[in-house]
């Protein structure tokens, strides 16, 4: 039964929609977060292009900015745990490129075996499925070694996800004194990655067969059609 769970999803056409035109947003001051993927300090969230499939939020405090994502989606809960959940800072000077951050992370092998084994990917339970991951990419942070960052490090980034009564939860903390070029305005893109497209803007399509940093696992889903969800919404707003 598990198995065909897992392949009814994987059929399901979760090829990206993209978002709606950028939104403006302002980033409210919140208190006492803990990254812990359970978003009992998170007033409310965002429908993203008002489809009920998954919701987000940003906060920040004096030094963090904080992310919280809850996905309604079984498609897209699927490719959020085989794929990762991307946050992008896009950048707005010349010959610059993103800052990314994307967690969950595994590694080809990983998502092979959990695909050809019908897997339901741990989304029925709260513990112990979150070891696959191999640690958070990142890219384009100023002061961190681009490329598989430890789940414990010593820069502050930090996040979690948490499956729950048939939804997944997801909180990320993100050092301010990381960020750059976020003045005047910071252009952020939040996305739940597909396993094919880039994961920078300024990248060309990732070589799979390679199986470099950034070439990921392709699946090879179903053609384009209407029911395609929307993975990504990009956002303006200032970050103090």
């Amino acid at each position: 039964m598990k198995r065909v769970v897992l392949g009814l999803l994987l059929v399901v056409g979760i090829l990206p929609s993209f978002a709606q035109k950028k939104q403006k947003i302002t980033v409210p001051l919140i208190s006492d977060v803990q990254v812990d993927a359970v978003l009992g300090e998170w007033d409310s969230l965002h429908n993203v292009a008002d489809e009920g499939l998954w919701f987000y939020q940003l906060g920040q405090d004096a030094d963090n900015l904080y992310v919280a994502l809850r996905i309604e989606d079984k498609a897209l809960q699927v490719a959020a745990v085989l794929h990762g959940i991307a946050f992008n800072i896009l950048p707005n000077k010349k010959k610059k490129e993103d800052i990314l951050f994307l967690f969950p992370y595994l590694d080809n092998e990983t998502k092979r075996a959990m695909l050809q084994q019908g897997e339901t990917l741990g989304l029925e339970k709260e513990d112990d499925w979150m070891e696959r991951s191999r640690g958070y990419l990142v890219y384009g942070f100023p002061t961190v070694p681009k490329g598989l960052l430890s789940l414990q490090n010593s820069y502050g980034l930090y996040a979690t996800v948490r499956p729950h009564q048939e939804k997944l939860y997801y909180e990320v903390v993100i050092p301010k004194v990381l960020l750059d070029y976020t003045q005047p305005v910071a252009r952020i893109k939040l996305s739940i990655h597909d396993g094919f497209s880039p994961l920078l803007s300024t990248q060309k399509q990732p070589n799979a067969r390679a199986g470099g940093m950034y070439g990921t696992y392709r699946y090879r889903g179903p053609a384009r059609s209407k029911d395609n969800r929307t993975t990504a919404v990009l956002l303006e707003t200032k970050i103090d």
